[in-house]
C-alpha cells in the first residue's frame, strides 16, 4: 500500500511531526494537539478528514554533483536507501538522475524548510560531499494528479 493509504491526510499536513523509531515504524504527531485540546496527538491512520488540516508545501530539490560520478556512484546505493526512507516517512514523493548526469532531482513535501533541509543534510552524497542541494519552494495551489491534496 502506498504512504497516502495507509496515513491519509496526515502525509500531506503542514501540522504533521512524523517520528521514526530505531525499529522503523513511523508515527505522525499532530503539531495542532499541543495547543487545540481537539486533536488528538497521535490520531489513528488513516486520518480521512480533519477540521484543522493544511496542505504542507511542497518542494523541487535540484541535487547538483560537486565531484566527479565515480565518487557520486560510491555512494549511490546509501543515498538511494536514504530516500526509499525519506519516502516511508512521506517527505520524499519521486527523484530521478538527471540526463545527462551532473546531479538529481527530487520532488519533496514537508510541513515547512527546516523539516527538508533536515533530510537533505542527512543524505550520504551531502555528507560525502559529492552533491549539494538547491530547493525550490512552492505553494501547491495548482497541483494536479497524484500530488494533489
Amino acid at each position: 500500500m502506498a504512504p497516502q493509504d495507509t496515513v491519509g491526510l496526515c502525509l500531506t499536513c503542514r501540522w504533521t511531526r512524523p517520528s521514526t523509531t530505531r525499529r522503523g515504524s513511523t508515527f505522525y504527531r499532530c503539531g495542532r494537539a499541543e495547543e487545540d485540546a481537539r486533536f488528538t496527538r497521535y490520531p489513528p491512520l488513516p486520518v480521512r478528514s480533519c477540521p484543522g488540516y493544511e496542505v504542507t508545501m511542497l518542494f523541487v530539490v535540484l541535487m547538483n554533483y560537486t565531484r566527479p560520478l565515480p565518487d557520486v556512484d560510491a555512494v549511490r546505493a546509501e543515498h538511494v536507501s536514504h530516500l526509499e526512507r525519506a519516502a516511508g516517512r512521506g517527505i520524499v514523493v519521486a527523484w530521478a538522475r538527471r540526463s545527462p548526469p551532473v546531479g538529481g532531482v527530487l520532488v519533496a513535501t514537508a510541513p515547512d524548510r527546516e523539516t527538508l533541509e533536515q533530510v537533505l543534510a542527512e543524505d550520504p552524497y551531502v555528507r560525502a560531499g559529492v552533491a549539494s542541494p538547491e530547493v525550490v519552494a512552492f505553494q501547491p495551489a495548482n497541483v494536479r494528479g497524484p500530488f494533489a491534496p
